[in-house]
């Protein structure tokens, strides 16, 4: 049976976690607090956004200070995300899953504006049904994201698989009946990931190939 496989951008399709870091330490220098390291946000890295800065603040946003990291993030990161590049595997996995017979999408908590014109640049949009970011009023966490998502394809959740990077990603999936598999090489802490109970893959080639072991052993 054919299947869908919905690609998460950020740390998993494009490798940006170096222009995420750099992006969020410089926006803690605008508003005057200590840089982090990589380990520090990979393991403090948390959805919904907000609650990462309640972390770092030690005391939940005000309106005003949410809206300000926010906006100073984007601002550094949308001048440095051209430098990242795409995750080793592609742009030949997209390929061969298609050639196989299967369908794909990419899904991103990326604002829908910013994320259409540079999936663009990467040259890959032909390889995907939807591409498709947030959009004002931005949903706080991946799950309803999801749903609308498989709503627009007018796509079965149990011919689904998401490859994500984070814990999000894993209760996206299931909490709309589809399966999941796990990137270790993006933003999440490695015991974040493990504690989901999800499969996990070192590698997107080796999460692909994980997919077809799953859809192999339920023909069997």
């Amino acid at each position: 049976m054919p299947l869908h496989l919905v690609w998460d951008w950020n740390g998993t399709v494009l490798n940006d976690f170096e222009i995420i870091l750099r992006s969020t330490n410089d926006s803690f220098g605008d508003h005057g607090l200590a840089p982090i390291t990589a380990e520090q946000y990979r393991t403090q890295i948390k959805m919904p956004i907000r609650s990462f800065y309640a972390d770092i603040l030690g005391h939940e946003p005000t309106d005003e200070e949410w809206e300000g990291l926010d906006s100073t993030f984007h601002k550094y990161y949308v001048a440095y995300e051209r430098q990242a590049r795409l995750s080793d595997g592609l742009p030949d996995l997209f390929r061969d899953w298609a050639g196989r017979g299967h369908s794909q999408s990419l899904l991103s908590m990326y604002h829908d504006d910013k994320l259409v014109p540079v999936v663009g640049h990467h040259g890959i949009a032909h390889h995907f049904a939807l591409v498709q970011g947030t959009t004002p009023p931005r949903p706080a966490r991946k799950a309803e994201h999801l749903a609308d998502h498989l709503r627009r394809l007018r796509m079965e959740p149990s011919r689904v698989v998401l490859i994500g990077d984070s814990p999000d990603d894993a209760a996206a999936a299931r909490s709309v009946g589809a399966r999941v598999i796990l990137y270790s090489g993006g933003f999440a802490a490695a015991a974040s990931l493990r504690a989901t109970g999800a499969p996990i893959a070192d590698s997107l080639i080796a999460a692909v190939a994980m997919i077809e072991e799953l859809g192999a052993a339920e023909e069997a």
